[in-house]
Protein backbone atom coordinates (compact mmCIF):
# COMPACT_ATOMS: atom_id res chain seq x y z
CA UNK A 1 0.00 0.00 0.00
CA UNK A 2 1.14 3.55 -0.64
CA UNK A 3 1.73 5.98 2.16
CA UNK A 4 -0.46 8.65 0.66
CA UNK A 5 -3.54 8.53 -1.55
CA UNK A 6 -4.89 5.27 -2.91
CA UNK A 7 -6.57 4.99 -6.28
CA UNK A 8 -7.84 1.70 -7.58
CA UNK A 9 -10.37 0.44 -10.03
CA UNK A 10 -10.71 -1.10 -13.43
CA UNK A 11 -12.55 -4.11 -12.00
CA UNK A 12 -15.64 -5.36 -13.73
CA UNK A 13 -14.86 -3.15 -16.69
CA UNK A 14 -17.86 -4.10 -18.79
CA UNK A 15 -21.38 -3.62 -17.45
CA UNK A 16 -24.47 -4.31 -19.59
CA UNK A 17 -26.15 -1.43 -21.36
CA UNK A 18 -27.66 -2.99 -24.50
CA UNK A 19 -28.09 -6.76 -24.80
CA UNK A 20 -27.64 -8.50 -28.16
CA UNK A 21 -28.59 -12.16 -28.69
CA UNK A 22 -26.05 -14.31 -30.57
CA UNK A 23 -28.35 -15.06 -33.47
CA UNK A 24 -29.55 -11.50 -34.02
CA UNK A 25 -28.38 -9.78 -37.24
CA UNK A 26 -25.98 -6.87 -36.95
CA UNK A 27 -27.53 -3.54 -38.07
CA UNK A 28 -26.08 -2.02 -41.21
CA UNK A 29 -24.96 1.11 -39.33
CA UNK A 30 -22.83 -0.19 -36.46
CA UNK A 31 -21.69 3.28 -35.44
CA UNK A 32 -25.07 4.23 -33.95
CA UNK A 33 -25.62 1.25 -31.64
CA UNK A 34 -23.43 0.21 -28.72
CA UNK A 35 -22.90 -3.45 -27.91
CA UNK A 36 -22.05 -5.33 -24.75
CA UNK A 37 -22.00 -8.76 -26.41
CA UNK A 38 -19.42 -9.11 -29.13
CA UNK A 39 -17.10 -11.70 -30.59
CA UNK A 40 -14.00 -9.75 -29.61
CA UNK A 41 -13.64 -7.09 -26.93
CA UNK A 42 -11.85 -3.78 -27.52
CA UNK A 43 -8.20 -3.95 -26.51
CA UNK A 44 -6.31 -1.09 -24.88
CA UNK A 45 -2.69 -0.76 -26.13
CA UNK A 46 -0.53 -2.41 -23.48
CA UNK A 47 -3.46 -4.16 -21.80
CA UNK A 48 -5.27 -3.61 -18.52
CA UNK A 49 -2.13 -2.61 -16.64
CA UNK A 50 -1.46 0.21 -19.10
CA UNK A 51 -5.11 1.33 -18.86
CA UNK A 52 -4.90 1.38 -15.06
CA UNK A 53 -1.70 3.43 -15.22
CA UNK A 54 -3.27 5.95 -17.61
CA UNK A 55 -6.28 6.49 -15.32
CA UNK A 56 -4.42 6.73 -12.02
CA UNK A 57 -1.13 8.56 -12.64
CA UNK A 58 -1.61 12.21 -11.75
CA UNK A 59 -5.05 11.67 -10.21
CA UNK A 60 -5.40 14.34 -7.51
CA UNK A 61 -7.49 13.99 -4.40
CA UNK A 62 -9.61 17.18 -4.20
CA UNK A 63 -8.46 19.15 -1.12
CA UNK A 64 -12.01 19.72 0.18
CA UNK A 65 -12.74 15.99 -0.05
CA UNK A 66 -9.55 15.37 1.91
CA UNK A 67 -10.61 17.76 4.65
CA UNK A 68 -14.11 16.24 4.74
CA UNK A 69 -12.76 12.69 4.78
CA UNK A 70 -14.87 11.70 1.76
CA UNK A 71 -14.06 8.43 -0.03
CA UNK A 72 -15.83 6.28 -2.60
CA UNK A 73 -16.01 4.96 -6.16
CA UNK A 74 -16.81 7.08 -9.18
CA UNK A 75 -18.18 4.93 -12.02
CA UNK A 76 -17.32 6.30 -15.46
CA UNK A 77 -18.75 5.10 -18.76
CA UNK A 78 -17.35 5.68 -22.22
CA UNK A 79 -17.77 4.28 -25.71
CA UNK A 80 -14.98 2.63 -27.69
CA UNK A 81 -16.04 3.40 -31.26
CA UNK A 82 -15.50 1.21 -34.35
CA UNK A 83 -12.52 3.42 -35.20
CA UNK A 84 -10.90 2.68 -31.82
CA UNK A 85 -11.48 6.24 -30.60
CA UNK A 86 -13.10 6.95 -27.21
CA UNK A 87 -16.16 9.17 -26.94
CA UNK A 88 -19.11 10.04 -24.69
CA UNK A 89 -17.25 9.95 -21.36
CA UNK A 90 -19.73 10.35 -18.50
CA UNK A 91 -20.18 9.77 -14.78
CA UNK A 92 -22.59 6.87 -14.46
CA UNK A 93 -22.59 6.87 -10.65
CA UNK A 94 -20.74 9.52 -8.68
CA UNK A 95 -19.77 10.31 -5.11
CA UNK A 96 -19.93 14.11 -5.02
CA UNK A 97 -19.11 16.97 -7.38
CA UNK A 98 -15.38 17.43 -6.68
CA UNK A 99 -14.53 13.70 -6.85
CA UNK A 100 -16.68 13.28 -9.96
CA UNK A 101 -15.01 16.25 -11.68
CA UNK A 102 -11.53 14.92 -10.93
CA UNK A 103 -12.46 11.48 -12.29
CA UNK A 104 -13.82 13.11 -15.47
CA UNK A 105 -10.68 15.24 -15.80
CA UNK A 106 -8.36 12.25 -15.69
CA UNK A 107 -10.65 10.22 -18.00
CA UNK A 108 -10.15 12.75 -20.81
CA UNK A 109 -6.78 11.07 -21.34
CA UNK A 110 -8.63 8.16 -22.90
CA UNK A 111 -9.28 10.34 -25.94
CA UNK A 112 -5.54 10.45 -26.66
CA UNK A 113 -5.24 6.69 -27.21
CA UNK A 114 -6.68 4.59 -30.03
CA UNK A 115 -7.95 1.14 -29.03
CA UNK A 116 -8.22 -2.00 -31.09
CA UNK A 117 -12.01 -1.94 -31.55
CA UNK A 118 -14.40 -4.70 -30.57
CA UNK A 119 -16.06 -6.72 -33.33
CA UNK A 120 -19.39 -8.43 -33.94
CA UNK A 121 -19.67 -10.84 -36.89
CA UNK A 122 -16.13 -9.74 -37.78
CA UNK A 123 -17.22 -6.11 -38.14
CA UNK A 124 -16.02 -3.27 -35.82
CA UNK A 125 -18.75 -2.07 -33.46
CA UNK A 126 -19.14 0.47 -30.65
CA UNK A 127 -18.71 -0.98 -27.16
CA UNK A 128 -19.67 0.63 -23.84
CA UNK A 129 -17.16 0.36 -20.99
CA UNK A 130 -17.78 1.12 -17.32
CA UNK A 131 -14.72 1.90 -15.21
CA UNK A 132 -14.76 2.39 -11.41
CA UNK A 133 -12.15 4.78 -9.99
CA UNK A 134 -11.77 4.46 -6.21
CA UNK A 135 -10.80 7.44 -4.07
CA UNK A 136 -9.44 6.21 -0.74
CA UNK A 137 -7.35 7.94 1.92
CA UNK A 138 -5.50 7.38 5.19
CA UNK A 139 -4.57 9.67 8.08
CA UNK A 140 -1.09 10.08 6.63
CA UNK A 141 -2.49 11.20 3.27
CA UNK A 142 -4.59 13.91 4.94
CA UNK A 143 -1.59 15.15 6.88
CA UNK A 144 0.62 15.27 3.77
CA UNK A 145 -1.95 17.22 1.79
CA UNK A 146 -2.57 19.81 4.48
CA UNK A 147 -1.10 23.21 5.15
CA UNK A 148 -1.86 25.67 7.94
CA UNK A 149 -4.86 27.05 6.05
CA UNK A 150 -6.33 23.55 5.81
CA UNK A 151 -5.82 23.02 9.53
CA UNK A 152 -7.26 26.43 10.47
CA UNK A 153 -9.72 27.44 7.72
CA UNK A 154 -11.11 30.41 9.63
CA UNK A 155 -14.71 31.32 10.53
CA UNK A 156 -17.61 29.51 8.93
CA UNK A 157 -19.19 32.76 7.72
CA UNK A 158 -17.38 35.74 6.19
CA UNK A 159 -19.45 38.59 4.79
CA UNK A 160 -18.65 39.89 1.28
CA UNK A 161 -16.25 42.83 1.08
CA UNK A 162 -17.62 46.21 0.02
CA UNK A 163 -17.44 46.87 -3.71
CA UNK A 164 -15.41 49.86 -4.90
CA UNK A 165 -15.97 51.93 -8.05
CA UNK A 166 -13.99 54.65 -9.75
CA UNK A 167 -16.89 57.01 -9.01
CA UNK A 168 -15.26 57.35 -5.58
CA UNK A 169 -12.37 58.98 -7.53
CA UNK A 170 -9.64 58.44 -4.91
CA UNK A 171 -8.22 55.28 -3.37
CA UNK A 172 -8.58 55.23 0.45
CA UNK A 173 -5.23 55.87 2.14
CA UNK A 174 -5.71 52.99 4.58
CA UNK A 175 -6.64 50.40 1.94
CA UNK A 176 -5.56 49.01 -1.37
CA UNK A 177 -8.02 48.59 -4.24
CA UNK A 178 -7.86 45.42 -6.28
CA UNK A 179 -9.63 44.83 -9.57
CA UNK A 180 -9.73 42.18 -12.28
CA UNK A 181 -12.13 39.83 -13.96
CA UNK A 182 -13.15 36.24 -13.29
CA UNK A 183 -14.09 33.39 -15.62
CA UNK A 184 -16.69 31.55 -13.60
CA UNK A 185 -17.60 27.88 -13.30
CA UNK A 186 -20.84 26.56 -14.87
CA UNK A 187 -21.94 29.59 -16.90
CA UNK A 188 -25.66 29.35 -17.67
CA UNK A 189 -25.86 26.35 -15.32
CA UNK A 190 -24.91 28.54 -12.36
CA UNK A 191 -28.54 29.03 -11.39
CA UNK A 192 -28.07 32.79 -11.09
CA UNK A 193 -26.33 32.40 -7.72
CA UNK A 194 -23.43 34.67 -6.74
CA UNK A 195 -19.87 33.31 -6.62
CA UNK A 196 -17.00 34.32 -4.36
CA UNK A 197 -13.29 33.90 -3.74
CA UNK A 198 -12.25 33.82 -0.09
CA UNK A 199 -8.83 35.24 0.80
CA UNK A 200 -6.70 35.47 3.93
CA UNK A 201 -4.67 38.57 4.82
CA UNK A 202 -1.42 36.93 5.98
CA UNK A 203 -0.34 40.20 7.59
CA UNK A 204 -3.37 40.57 9.88
CA UNK A 205 -4.77 37.03 9.91
CA UNK A 206 -8.22 38.23 8.81
CA UNK A 207 -10.40 36.61 6.13
CA UNK A 208 -12.28 38.41 3.35
CA UNK A 209 -14.80 37.33 0.73
CA UNK A 210 -14.63 38.82 -2.78
CA UNK A 211 -17.69 38.75 -5.03
CA UNK A 212 -16.43 37.57 -8.44
CA UNK A 213 -19.82 36.85 -10.06
CA UNK A 214 -22.94 38.85 -9.15
CA UNK A 215 -26.31 37.19 -8.60
CA UNK A 216 -28.43 36.62 -11.72
CA UNK A 217 -25.39 37.16 -13.96
CA UNK A 218 -24.86 34.04 -16.05
CA UNK A 219 -22.27 35.27 -18.51
CA UNK A 220 -19.00 33.39 -18.22
CA UNK A 221 -16.76 36.37 -17.42
CA UNK A 222 -17.43 39.15 -14.91
CA UNK A 223 -15.42 42.01 -13.42
CA UNK A 224 -14.74 42.65 -9.73
CA UNK A 225 -13.32 45.55 -7.74
CA UNK A 226 -12.99 45.85 -3.94
CA UNK A 227 -11.01 47.82 -1.36
CA UNK A 228 -9.21 45.77 1.30
CA UNK A 229 -6.68 46.49 4.07
CA UNK A 230 -3.09 46.35 2.79
CA UNK A 231 -0.97 43.26 3.23
CA UNK A 232 -0.05 39.95 1.67
CA UNK A 233 -3.05 37.85 0.67
CA UNK A 234 -3.44 34.11 0.09
CA UNK A 235 -6.34 32.73 -1.92
CA UNK A 236 -8.22 30.16 0.14
CA UNK A 237 -11.13 28.83 -1.88
CA UNK A 238 -13.60 29.41 -4.66
CA UNK A 239 -17.26 29.37 -3.66
CA UNK A 240 -19.24 28.62 -6.79
CA UNK A 241 -22.87 27.74 -7.31
CA UNK A 242 -22.77 24.08 -6.38
CA UNK A 243 -19.52 23.62 -4.56
CA UNK A 244 -16.52 24.82 -2.60
CA UNK A 245 -13.07 24.34 -4.11
CA UNK A 246 -9.73 24.97 -2.46
CA UNK A 247 -7.40 27.15 -4.55
CA UNK A 248 -4.12 25.29 -4.19
CA UNK A 249 -0.92 24.71 -6.08
CA UNK A 250 0.15 21.09 -6.71
CA UNK A 251 2.27 19.63 -3.95
CA UNK A 252 2.50 20.04 -0.22
CA UNK A 253 4.30 22.05 2.43
CA UNK A 254 3.90 25.40 4.18
CA UNK A 255 1.08 27.76 3.25
CA UNK A 256 3.24 30.06 1.13
CA UNK A 257 4.31 27.06 -0.98
CA UNK A 258 0.80 25.69 -1.58
CA UNK A 259 -1.32 28.83 -2.01
CA UNK A 260 -1.55 31.60 -4.59
CA UNK A 261 -0.39 34.88 -3.01
CA UNK A 262 -0.56 38.57 -4.01
CA UNK A 263 0.30 41.92 -2.38
CA UNK A 264 -1.81 45.01 -1.71
CA UNK A 265 -0.30 48.37 -0.80
CA UNK A 266 -2.22 51.22 0.91
CA UNK A 267 -3.56 54.04 -1.23
CA UNK A 268 -2.79 52.12 -4.43
CA UNK A 269 -4.79 50.51 -7.25
CA UNK A 270 -3.79 46.92 -8.08
CA UNK A 271 -4.65 44.84 -11.12
CA UNK A 272 -4.82 41.24 -9.87
CA UNK A 273 -5.44 39.58 -13.23
CA UNK A 274 -7.99 37.48 -15.00
CA UNK A 275 -8.89 34.66 -12.62
CA UNK A 276 -9.85 31.72 -14.81
CA UNK A 277 -11.66 29.34 -12.46
CA UNK A 278 -13.60 27.52 -15.16
CA UNK A 279 -11.75 24.20 -14.80
CA UNK A 280 -11.83 22.09 -11.60
CA UNK A 281 -8.64 22.28 -9.52
CA UNK A 282 -6.79 24.14 -12.28
CA UNK A 283 -6.98 27.91 -11.60
CA UNK A 284 -5.16 30.23 -14.00
CA UNK A 285 -4.19 33.85 -13.39
CA UNK A 286 -3.65 35.75 -16.62
CA UNK A 287 -2.36 39.25 -17.30
CA UNK A 288 -4.90 40.91 -19.60
CA UNK A 289 -4.68 44.37 -18.07
CA UNK A 290 -4.49 46.25 -21.38
CA UNK A 291 -7.61 44.53 -22.73
CA UNK A 292 -9.60 45.20 -19.55
CA UNK A 293 -8.44 48.82 -19.15
CA UNK A 294 -9.55 49.57 -22.70
CA UNK A 295 -13.18 49.11 -21.65
CA UNK A 296 -13.12 51.80 -18.96
CA UNK A 297 -14.54 55.25 -19.65
CA UNK A 298 -12.29 58.17 -20.47
CA UNK A 299 -13.04 59.68 -17.04
CA UNK A 300 -11.75 56.69 -15.10
CA UNK A 301 -9.25 55.17 -17.51
CA UNK A 302 -6.23 57.01 -16.09
CA UNK A 303 -6.94 55.67 -12.60
CA UNK A 304 -6.93 52.06 -13.77
CA UNK A 305 -4.04 52.46 -16.18
CA UNK A 306 -1.87 53.66 -13.27
CA UNK A 307 -2.62 50.51 -11.28
CA UNK A 308 0.19 48.15 -10.30
CA UNK A 309 0.05 44.56 -11.55
CA UNK A 310 -0.11 42.06 -8.69
CA UNK A 311 -1.14 38.67 -10.04
CA UNK A 312 -1.50 35.76 -7.60
CA UNK A 313 1.69 33.69 -7.78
Amino acid sequence: MRNSLFYSGLLGLLLPCTSLAQNQPVPADTTRQHYTYQETMPVFPGGQEALFKLLTEGLQYPPKALRDGVQGKVYLTFVVQPTGDVADIKVKQGVRADLDEEALRIAQRLKTVRWQPGTQNQRPVSVVYTVPLTFSLTKSSVALASDSLDANPGPAIVLPSRLWTAAEKTVPTDKGVLYGNCVQRLGFSSGGLPQYVRVLNLTTGKFYRILVKPAMRSRSENGFCVALPPGRYALQWYEYSYGLEALRKPGQGPLTATRYVFELEPGQMHYVGKWDLSQPNAPRFLNEKAQLDAHFSAETKALYEAARTSLPQ
